[in-house]
């Protein structure tokens, strides 16, 4: 016989998951970027600077990197949940990324953006080098025309010294902080 006092989800981390994709449904639309851009994300509301406006979930790890995933660790790509893997890179984002409970990242708001803006990161916030955007569309003036990747970017650039970027990025290819990550375990560090 069932038990009925058995709740429903699997674990804390479930309805974690839930609620994320509620909160990304309330702060995001998916709409036409427009020209060349094709489908992008674009506030519901107002955000003010440090609100988290997207929590990226990961869908699938990806054997191979791909214009749609995004790197987590050295090698490790990933494809999110929508809407984070609709939304399209800037040289001059709204967005920054901070590692979250999921083994993904959430996208805070840079600055004040408006209801109705695109809203968009620096692909080469997460990605070592970057395929993904191999010419630029974003026509800002700090338009560096390639998505390029990490290895690109000036190291005085204002995103690195804030620090919204990829932690892998931060200690040499293959090596894991003994006990560290979600990785950790998989890897026997």
């Amino acid at each position: 016989m069932p038990n009925k006092r058995k709740k429903k989800y699997r674990s804390i981390l479930d309805d974690d998951a839930a609620c994320a994709r509620i909160i990304n449904a309330r702060n995001v639309k998916i709409a036409d970027a427009g020209a060349d851009r094709g489908r992008g994300i674009f506030s519901s509301r107002q955000f003010l600077p440090g609100e988290v406006v997207m929590i990226g979930l990961i869908d699938r790890l990806e054997e191979e990197r791909t214009i749609y995933s995004i790197q987590i660790d050295w090698n490790i790509h990933a494809t999110f949940e929508e809407p984070v893997v609709l939304s399209n890179h800037s040289c001059n984002p709204n967005l920054a990324i901070v590692p979250n409970r999921f083994g993904a990242y959430d996208f805070i708001a840079i600055h004040e953006v408006d209801h109705d803006v695109e809203l968009t990161w620096d692909y080469a916030t997460t990605e070592f080098n970057s395929i993904a955007v191999q010419v630029c569309l974003c026509s800002s003036k700090n338009c560096r025309g390639a998505a390029g990747g990490f290895s690109t970017l000036r190291p005085d650039h204002p995103i690195l010294l804030a620090g919204f970027y990829a932690p892998y990025l931060q200690r040499p290819y293959g090596r894991f902080p003994r006990g560290i990550g979600m990785f950790a375990r998989l890897v026997g560090s």
